[in-house]
């Protein structure tokens, strides 16, 4: 099993509302401006990024709003299937450490270039979900 989800009732309120805008409603659509330099070189740091609604898949930029609220845009790397957990990294990672994210934190896909997810990258992304599922599963083994 992967960690459930808790999330903070004002960030499910921002993901609904970000959501919203991702469909078109209200001022017509989601533009973000990418504040930080993790998905260089596809998206630069002051670059406007659209964001549509939608499913994302492997190798797609998906915006996604983290537990503390934040907006981020990161590649998916892989997913746990029937889970909704989802591994994610910027394509300028500097850091080993791999994120994850639910489905339900997904606002939409970015509309920038998909790329491709090498086997190095889908070996990591298996062991991260692996990681999270042990320590989930020994978490239950201690509250016994």
């Amino acid at each position: 099993m992967i960690p459930r989800l808790d999330l903070a009732p004002s960030v499910r309120a921002r993901i609904e509302l970000l959501r919203e805008r991702a469909r078109g409603g209200g001022d017509g659509g989601l533009t973000v401006t990418c504040g930080g330099v993790s998905m260089e070189p596809v998206i630069r740091r002051g670059d406007a990024v659209r964001v549509r609604a939608g499913r994302p898949r492997i190798g797609e930029v998906a915006a996604f709003v983290t537990r503390g609220g934040q907006l981020e845009l990161h590649r998916l790397l892989a997913r746990a299937p029937g889970l909704g957990w989802w591994v994610h990294a910027g394509d300028n990672q500097v850091a080993p450490a791999l994120g994850l994210v639910h489905d339900a934190q997904v606002i939409g896909v970015a509309e920038v270039a998909r790329g491709p997810v090498s086997l190095t990258q889908r070996l990591r992304a298996a062991v991260r979900l692996a990681r999270a599922g042990l320590r989930v599963g020994l978490a239950r083994v201690r509250q016994r």
